[in-house]
């Protein structure tokens, strides 16, 4: 059972902790995730250090039988007290947190070296990576061994359930309630395992075994803790999608307002930021979509700017009747009607003929309040989308994005 679920396991925390990595050095400064990270990779080698083949070939390397036994067992303990860090430091103050932070790495530090003593008082004999704790059930240093890691990990669910419910109640983001949930689930479940280990320590007692219950443990040892990892995944996730989604968003609307910022250059090519004294770093900065996107929308703002004087109110005046008798009103009346005065502004500006003073206006979506950075590019979108189809142009009026 064990060499079954431990590979299972090892892909859900790989690939956890390779999901982790990628925000880790944008996060540097933040503990809770950096002790993330080092639960899921924690996690991962545990179970690697579990698989049969792997603690075969340690004990071959390193000349220690059975050496895997504490080894993964002390990234248990570690990985446990990491997430004490990592809810410590999401449900206290980062004063309260340090201080909890450091008492917990502390005592997982050392029962780790408990475990370690223990384990090296234990007489050394033939490889079990199947049934090792059967093997071992009635050694006295191996009951003790087996009582300190029991009740450390046990302490650590319990607590480990008990932070996730409370903290979970006062959550005000939907993603990280579910996560906490289904972690505190995983907490629970593990303590089959916790229950079948304290009974092989009482069974040794009494020269009994608890050999039918070694797949119940397993299993709920590795289903909880892949419960676990799912549940510390979870905002994670979430967070991400919403990024995908932005930057989905970002690409869209650099590309949406290609035709506004076409109409513009077409006139008025000076509105284009030169980057060719930019050095190469920067370069590569403005390849992001993100920049590029801003880019664009500053160029076609300085093409607004250009043609404004050439705003005529008698264009307003009769397109803002055309939409409106086309059912349009709102926003969507005066972005059509932005459309019609910048087509309108261009050609004049192109034939060289300006309004009288007293018959200069401003753009219909002038008033239109903009707070986020994405408020304005939707404002330009909304005005793009009423654009006439371009022709095809020619090549120098095509753009060569960085």
């Amino acid at each position: 059972m064990k060499d079954l679920l431990h590979p299972i396991s090892l892909v859900v925390a790989m690939l956890g902790f390779l999901c982790l990595l990628r925000d880790v050095p944008t996060r540097r400064k933040d503990p809770a995730s950096t002790a993330l990270a080092a639960v899921f990779l924690l996690s991962g080698l545990s179970f690697l250090l579990s698989i049969t083949p792997m603690w075969n070939y340690l004990d071959r390397m390193l000349g220690t039988v059975n050496i895997s036994v504490p080894l993964a067992q002390g990234c248990v303990v570690a990985l446990l007290a990491c997430q004490q860090v990592v809810l410590t430091y999401w449900g206290s103050p980062p004063e309260v947190a340090r201080q909890w932070s450091r008492r917990w790495l502390g005592a997982g530090f050392a029962v780790i070296a408990g475990l370690l003593v223990l384990f090296a008082l234990l007489t050394p004999r033939a490889p079990h990576p199947i049934d090792f704790t059967l093997y071992y059930a009635h050694d006295d240093w191996y009951a003790a061994y087996l009582t300190l890691y029991v009740t450390a990990y046990t302490i650590g669910e319990l607590f480990l359930a008990n932070a996730c419910w409370r903290l979970a109640r006062r959550s005000t983001r939907g993603s990280v309630r579910v996560g906490l949930r289904i972690v505190a689930l995983g907490a629970t479940v593990t303590l089959g395992y916790s229950a079948v280990r304290i009974g092989n320590v009482i069974a040794g007692a009494f020269d009994t075994s608890l050999a039918e219950w070694e797949g119940f443990a397993w299993t709920c040892g590795d289903v909880g803790a892949m419960l676990t990892l799912i549940g510390w995944l979870v905002p994670t996730i979430s967070d991400q999608a919403q990024s995908v989604q932005y930057r989905i968003k970002q690409y869209r609307s650099y590309y949406g307002l290609r035709s506004l910022w076409l109409a513009f250059y077409s006139e008025a090519p000076e509105i284009e930021l030169p980057i060719d004294r930019v050095d190469l770093a920067q370069r590569r900065r403005f390849r992001r979509i993100s920049i590029r996107l801003y880019r664009r929308a500053i160029e076609i703002r300085d093409g607004r700017f250009v043609i404004r004087q050439y705003l005529d109110a008698a264009v307003r005046e009769a397109s803002e009747a055309h939409h409106r008798a086309r059912g349009l009103h709102g926003q969507e009346l005066s972005a059509a009607v932005t459309a019609d005065q910048t087509l309108a502004g261009i050609a004049a500006r192109a034939e060289g003929t300006r309004p009288a003073p007293d018959q200069l206006t401003e753009f219909a979506d002038s008033e239109r309040q903009t707070s986020r950075p994405m408020d304005d590019i939707d404002a330009l979108l909304d005005v793009a989308r009423h654009l006439p189809r371009q022709p095809a142009r020619a090549p120098h009026l095509e753009r060569v994005s960085a």
